[in-house]
């Protein structure tokens, strides 16, 4: 299981109505993107955290985790935005000259970059709140309650389905390279990398194949009828 699917099955706002969760998470993700005052932004990222960790009991150094994922693409973002190219030095706190193109830093940038990431952090945190405090068949409930189309809420529930699926295939199949050492020095990791790709294909093929024929012994008519929740 997905260390986010144990939280959202765990937490203590599990049995939370997801209407609730889901319009607070929304209300301050709105509020995160529509405004720019970067005390607002760290106020919305304290009180969401806090509620993450401090109302759904959420292990303090999991959330870090979670967080830090996606934290290096935004700070690799957020560098690539603080950096200027042009022609004038002019307005530039810091530049370097290569020729005759300067690139550097500046007030702007540095400020842009700054409400950029925070803003980034903040709606972070609302995303964060809402699926690791919701379960997965209560948004799918949700969805239904949204009259989101069944094509999407059927695709969404089969990418959740493989997901799982694919890691479990990926973890079996690389214990047993394990086990014979397949990952001893760098030629025989490529070696390996390449065959549990290979082999991770063929097992997933297989895989679906098998559920195609187990929905179609049940009588499967392109439609996942779900039974709905009350509490929803």
């Amino acid at each position: 299981m997905l260390l986010i699917d144990k939280y959202a099955y765990t937490n203590s706002l599990t049995e939370i109505n997801p209407k609730i969760k889901g319009s607070i998470g929304l209300i301050f993700l709105i509020i995160s993107m529509a405004f720019k005052n970067i005390f607002c932004l760290i106020s919305i990222i304290t009180f969401m955290s806090s509620l993450i960790v401090f109302l759904a009991k959420i292990d303090l150094k999991s959330y870090l985790k979670l967080v830090k994922i996606p934290m290096y693409f935004l700070i690799m973002g957020v560098l690539i935005n603080l950096i200027n190219i042009s022609f004038d030095s002019k307005g530039l706190i810091y530049s370097l000259n290569i020729m005759s193109l300067n690139i550097g830093i500046s007030n702007k940038s540095i400020i842009t970059s700054v409400h950029i990431l925070f803003r980034a952090i903040a709606c972070l945190t609302c995303i964060y709140f809402f699926i690791l405090t919701t379960p997965f068949n209560q948004i799918i409930f949700l969805l239904k309650k949204l009259h989101i189309s069944d094509t999407v809420i059927e695709l969404s529930m089969l990418v959740y389905r493989f997901i799982f699926i694919f890691l479990e295939e990926v973890s079996d199949i690389r214990k047993s390279q394990q086990l014979r050492f397949g990952y001893i020095n760098l030629k025989t990791s490529y070696n390996s990398i390449g065959i549990l790709g290979n082999m991770l294909f063929k097992r997933m093929m297989k895989r679906y194949d098998e559920m195609c024929i187990s929905l179609d012994i049940k009588l499967y008519d392109s439609k996942f009828h779900i039974v709905g929740d009350e509490n929803v």
